[in-house]
């Protein structure tokens, strides 16, 4: 099973769409299983945006399942994309979807209004009642990192409740294949409640990896990410569009 991830498109002119649609072009030879998207779809979000967004992703002519992200609302999200598994008619943007009968996808907004930085706490209820429901093995995402990444100054973003977050995937008694996000814009892998974390690379291209101070002068390319799933194993892939 092949899912997709692209994250941080923040569409807003003619070239942050030909950036998505190379993505998606790259994809259309993949043939995923389904396509996730980790947020901040469009910048500032407008619903003439989302539309065009939400038009391109559905071409692929798979699953979609998207969460918000830092720039985006919500609500108009919701108005446009309206997709299904969605927890509730207002507030968090929850969603949840099982793949092919053998693997979910479990959406988590974790943002918080009008701030860069997410929060998991509203979410952990319903997060609770998905992972404890004898469901099929599910990978979770989302938009703020609940790890520290150690990149200057986007650490103080992050997902906040991050330890309670962990103890509610630690003690699920459904299989949780890992947890993946978007946000810093760069390619990483870490281990998180004792599972697999990565984050995707952004569509729009990378930040620059300062760390301790020390920052190279060139960025990298635009990317995204393939989860590989088979015989009970997630091989989380880094695509590299540059």
């Amino acid at each position: 099973m092949r899912i997709a991830q692209i994250s941080d498109i923040h569409a807003d002119d003619k070239e942050s769409f030909k950036r998505l649609d190379r993505a998606l072009d790259w994809l259309r030879r993949m043939e995923p299983d389904a396509l996730i998207v980790s947020g901040d779809l469009s910048d500032p979000p407008r619903r003439a945006v989302y539309g065009e967004v939400r038009e391109r992703l559905l071409s692929l002519g798979t699953h979609l399942q998207v969460v918000p992200g830092n720039v985006d609302d919500r609500d108009l999200l919701r108005e446009v994309f309206h997709q299904d598994g969605v927890s509730t008619e207002s507030g968090p943007f929850n969603s949840v979807a099982t793949i092919g009968g053998a693997m979910r996808l479990i959406g988590l907004d974790v943002t918080v209004p009008g701030a860069h930085h997410g929060d998991a706490a509203p979410i952990l209820p319903w997060l609770r009642e998905q992972l404890n429901s004898g469901g099929a093995p599910a990978l979770i995402f989302m938009h703020q990192h609940p790890f520290m990444c150690g990149i200057d100054n986007k650490d103080k973003n992050k997902c906040r409740s991050a330890d309670e977050l962990s103890l509610v995937i630690g003690q699920a008694s459904d299989t949780v294949l890992g947890i993946t996000c978007g946000h810093v814009h760069r390619a990483m892998s870490t281990r998180f409640a004792g599972l697999p974390a990565t984050m995707c690379p952004s569509v729009t291209g990378a930040n620059k990896l300062r760390l301790d101070g020390r920052e190279p002068e060139t960025t990298d390319p635009s990317g995204l990410l393939v989860h590989h799933y088979a015989e009970t194993r997630l091989v989380t892939h880094v695509v590299s569009l540059g």
